[in-house]
């Protein structure tokens, strides 16, 4: 028993000996090589500076005549002449449709006759009165005989007058919807008349904007078939916003040099609301948008530092910045979804 606990003790001390000289000789291993920090990455950057902008609305507004009207009969009767010319410029007051008129005017000189009867005779008992060869009341009947004649004349007259059909102002006809001898009747549409000379631009603007709109203010607009920026002014506004669209209904009034312009075509506008006060504007390029708003970037020593920023108004290319810049911080506007807070950058170009 001895002498097993001493081959034991033996091997132990061996075993020792062997760990202890394979861990002596074996070489340490190096360092792990620690991994290369990240890259700068390159950006353009924008320089923050209080900024004079005007701000500008881009819209599709509608073309639409100063004055229209549909050309209608008043009366049920036949046409029997024609006195326009399709697509031409008519004067106020100018004959456009005649219609059918012979038993009006038989009976108006059928009346006419009788009311000179009716006038004699007033005359003759009116020296019989004066003279007590009849009475008051007598006299007062053929007095009144007279004036009823009179009066239907009258009437006649005016539905002589409906018999033609003019033109209520200057403009442009359309096209004719009868042909002569055709029955037409109250409401019928024989044409369509316009005021091209002078037209109207109708356009809307969100709600935010509707006290800054004066009279007077000019809009500029381009059609599809002319090649030229015009320019129209503001006449009013509706009252009241479209709860429906949230927006205001603006009309701008547009002379209508050389009858170019087309009514019903549509316009894209281009309206100067007013010129901001001094402002931090950024490029809408820069905004990163989240559920809770936008934020950026600024290049602070080398190093992403993010920013949430409220914005105001914005143009085509810039929006204000109300809370989140200063001046003379250095907004990063490239390589937007490769920076993170923290991450280095490089400068290759300012704007």
């Amino acid at each position: 028993m001895k002498r097993l606990i001493q081959i034991i003790a033996v091997a132990a001390v061996v075993t020792a000996l062997i760990l202890i000289k394979i861990f002596a000789l074996t070489p340490k291993k190096e360092k792990a090589v620690q991994p290369a920090a990240n890259p700068p990455l390159p950006v353009e950057c924008y320089l923050c500076r209080d900024t004079l902008v005007d701000y500008r609305i881009e819209t599709v507004g509608t073309l639409n005549a100063r004055e229209e009207v549909n050309i209608v009969s008043e009366i049920t009767r036949k046409v029997i002449a024609i006195k326009m010319k399709e697509g031409a410029l008519v004067s106020a007051g100018q004959l456009l449709f005649k219609l059918d008129d012979a038993d009006i005017t038989s009976r108006i000189s059928k009346l006419t006759i009788q009311e000179r009867l009716a006038e004699a005779n007033e005359s003759r008992e009116k020296i019989l009165l004066a003279s007590g060869g009849i009475s008051q009341e007598r006299f007062e009947e053929t007095s009144n005989t007279r004036q009823t004649l009179q009066a239907e004349i009258d009437i006649l007259k005016v539905d002589l007058a409906k018999t033609e059909i003019r033109a209520p102002f200057s403009g442009k006809i359309g096209l004719r919807n009868v042909s002569t001898g055709a029955l037409v009747t109250p409401g019928t549409v024989l044409a369509n008349l316009q005021d091209i000379g002078r037209l109207t631009l109708d356009f809307s603007v969100p709600e935010r904007y509707a006290r800054d709109l004066q009279p007077g203010s000019p809009v500029y607009f381009t059609t599809d078939y002319l090649p030229e920026k015009l320019v129209a002014s503001v006449e009013a506004a509706e009252p009241a916003v479209d709860e429906r669209t949230r927006t205001l209904l603006v009309r701008a009034s547009v002379q209508n040099v050389g009858g170019n312009l087309v009514p019903g075509t549509s316009a894209r506008v281009s309206l100067v609301l007013k010129e901001q006060a001094l402002s931090i504007f950024v490029p809408t390029s820069a905004l990163i948008p989240s559920i809770k708003g936008y934020t950026v970037f600024i290049n602070r020593g080398g190093k992403a530092l993010a920013s949430p920023v409220k914005t105001g108004i914005r143009n085509s290319d810039l929006v204000q910045v109300l809370e989140g810049l200063k001046p003379g911080d250095t907004l990063v506007m490239t390589n937007l979804l490769r920076i993170k807070n923290g991450s280095p950058l490089t400068l290759t170009n300012l704007h």
